[in-house]
C-alpha cells in the first residue's frame, strides 16, 4: 500500500476527534526575543533547545495600546487608550529573522511586561504599566481605587472549569507577569494591592521571589515589604504588607507555606509525598531571595577572573532553580482530577536583558530551558494522566528586552561577542521586535507560522487557550 492509499484510508475510517485540554502550562521567558533563543542554542552549541523541540514554532507582534509612558506618577497616565499601538512589518521584518542588524524601528511602541502580560492572559490589548483593565477614551485615575472595569483572564476561565490554577516566577511573585493573570488593578506597582489579591485567589500554587527577610544574596536582611505593601492609591495601606506576609506564613487559604530550597525539592522529587506524609493540594512557594533567584547576585566566591562566564560567579546555594520550582508545581497541580492551568515565567531574563548582560541572561535562559524540558517530560509521563491529545504546551516571550542582534559564533564566544542596540551602543529597554511561539498539543496547530509573514498577535494566546479548554480542536489526521 502507497503512502496516499494509507492516509486516504485513515480519512475514509477514522472520524476526526475533538480534544479538550485537561492540562494547559504556558511558559513565559519575559524579555526573550528570537535572537535570545539563537544564542542560547550557539552557547549551548546544540542543534536545538528544549524550547525549540516543541513542534509548532510562529512569531507574534507584542504592543499595546498607547500611552504616555510617564509611569503612573500622576493623575490619568495614560493617552489615546482607545487607539491601538502597531507593529509595521515593512519596517521590522515579516519575521523575526529578515532585517539584520535588528532596525532602530523596533524601539518605537514598546509594551511594558504588565500590558503584555494581560494580552497574553485575558486576550486584549491595555495600556502601559496596567493589568486586565478595560480601556476607554478618557482614560481612569491613577490613584482611584475600584474605579475600573476589568477583563477575566485564562485564570478566571480556568477555575470556573474547576482546573486547579497556578503561577511560578523567577522574580518577585507580585511582579507585573505573574500578576497579570489573577490581579485587576490600574498599576503594576500597587504591590500591596496585587499581593493581596493574589493570596486571597482561589489560586492553588504561587511561587517567586520577594521574600522580605533575605537579599538578593540570600542573606538575611532587616525586613522589607516593598513587594508586599506599597500602592499608589486608597487600597490597603502601605504598612499591611508584614501582616500579609504573616497570612501567608500561617496559610492563608489553605497554602503551604514553603521557603526553604529542601522543601521545594521535596515537592519536586515525584515520590508523592512531602516530608514522609501526602502532597500539599496548596502552596505558597517564597524563596528565601529578594529580586530574582539567581540574576542579581553578587557573591564574591575568590576568583573574579571567570565571573564572566556562565556559573562563574557562585550561584546562591539555598535558593530552588525555575526548573525545580516547575517540576514541585506540576506535581502539586496534578493531583486535580479536573486538569490545570499554570503560567510559569523566567522573569529575570529581562532582568539581565535591561543590565545588557549576557552572561545572566544566558544563566536564565537556560534555567527557563531546562523548565520548559521538565514540562515536556512531565507531558511524556506515562503515569500522571498527561499526553500531548490532553495538554497544550505553549512557550512564548511577552517582549523582547535589549535590541540583540544576531551572532555567529559558539560557545564562551557568545558571550565576548555580546552585541545589544543598534551599532552594539547598548539598549537596556524593551523592543517592539516580534518575539517567538512554541508549541504542541491541542490546538497548538494554530499557533504555527504557515508562511514567512504569518505573524500572529499576542492576544491570539489567549484565543488558543481559551478555545482549547472550551471547546477543544480538532486533532488531525493528514501529515502535517
Amino acid at each position: 500500500m502507497t503512502n496516499r492509499e494509507r492516509i486516504a484510508e485513515r480519512v475514509a475510517f477514522h472520524k476526526p476527534e475533538i480534544n479538550k485540554a485537561k492540562y494547559v502550562i504556558l511558559l513565559i521567558g519575559d524579555g526573550m526575543g528570537y535572537w535570545h533563543v539563537d544564542a542560547l542554542r550557539r552557547y549551548l552549541n546544540v542543534a536545538r533547545t528544549n524550547m525549540e523541540s516543541l513542534r509548532y514554532f510562529g512569531y507574534m507582534t507584542t504592543f499595546m495600546r498607547n500611552s504616555t509612558g510617564e509611569g503612573g506618577l500622576s493623575g490619568e497616565y495614560w493617552d489615546a487608550p482607545s487607539e491601538l499601538g502597531s507593529y509595521d512589518p515593512n519596517l521590522g521584518g515579516y519575521t523575526p529573522w529578515q532585517i539584520q542588524p535588528v532596525p532602530a524601528y523596533v524601539d518605537e511602541g514598546a509594551t511594558d511586561s504588565a500590558a503584555a502580560g494581560s494580552a497574553l492572559a485575558n486576550g486584549h490589548k491595555t495600556v502601559k504599566y496596567a493589568l486586565n483593565v478595560v480601556p476607554k477614551p478618557e482614560g481612569y485615575p491613577a490613584d482611584e481605587a475600584f474605579t475600573v472595569k476589568y477583563y477575566p483572564t485564562i485564570v478566571d476561565f480556568a477555575e470556573a472549569k474547576g482546573m486547579a490554577t497556578g503561577v511560578v516566577t523567577s522574580v518577585p511573585f507580585s511582579h507585573a507577569t505573574p500578576a497579570a493573570f489573577i490581579a485587576k488593578t490600574q498599576y503594576r506597582k500597587n504591590y500591596g494591592e496585587i499581593a493581596r489579591q493574589m493570596i486571597f485567589s482561589n489560586l492553588d500554587v504561587i511561587m517567586g521571589a520577594g521574600h522580605p527577610y533575605y537579599d538578593d544574596n540570600g542573606k538575611p536582611r532587616e525586613a522589607n515589604f516593598y513587594y508586599w505593601s506599597t500602592n499608589k492609591g486608597p487600597y490597603i495601606n502601605d504598612e499591611d504588607g508584614e501582616t500579609l506576609y504573616e497570612k501567608v506564613v500561617n496559610g492563608a487559604r489553605g497554602r503551604v507555606f514553603v521557603e526553604e530550597k529542601s522543601d521545594f525539592e521535596d515537592l519536586a522529587d515525584g515520590d508523592g509525598l512531602f516530608h514522609g506524609g501526602p502532597m500539599p493540594k496548596r502552596v505558597f512557594g517564597l524563596a528565601q531571595v529578594a529580586n530574582t533567584l539567581q540574576a542579581n547576585r553578587n557573591i564574591d566566591d575568590g576568583d573574579p577572573s571567570d565571573d564572566w562566564k556562565v556559573g562563574g560567579q557562585a550561584f546562591i546555594s539555598k535558593v530552588p532553580s525555575l526548573e525545580t520550582m516547575t517540576k514541585a508545581t506540576l506535581e502539586v497541580l496534578e493531583q486535580d482530577e479536573d486538569g490545570f492551568f499554570v503560567m510559569i515565567e523566567g522573569g529575570a531574563i529581562d532582568w539581565a536583558s535591561h543590565a545588557n548582560n549576557m552572561t545572566r541572561m544566558l544563566e536564565e535562559i537556560i534555567d527557563f530551558d531546562k523548565s520548559v524540558k521538565a514540562v515536556i517530560d512531565w507531558v511524556n509521563d506515562p503515569t500522571n494522566g498527561s499526553n500531548w491529545n490532553n495538554t497544550l504546551v505553549v512557550v512564548v516571550a511577552d517582549h523582547e528586552t535589549g535590541h540583540l542582534q544576531p551572532l555567529n559564533v559558539t560557545g564562551d564566544e557568545v558571550i565576548k561577542e555580546q552585541c545589544w542596540g543598534v551599532n552594539c551602543e547598548g539598549w537596556h529597554h524593551h523592543t517592539n521586535s516580534l518575539v517567538p511561539i512554541y508549541a504542541q498539543g491541542v490546538c497548538a496547530r494554530a499557533l504555527a507560522a504557515k508562511y514567512d509573514g504569518d505573524i500572529k498577535d499576542n492576544t491570539y494566546i489567549f484565543k488558543v487557550m481559551y478555545q482549547a479548554i472550551q471547546r477543544g480542536c480538532y486533532t488531525p489526521i493528514l501529515p502535517e
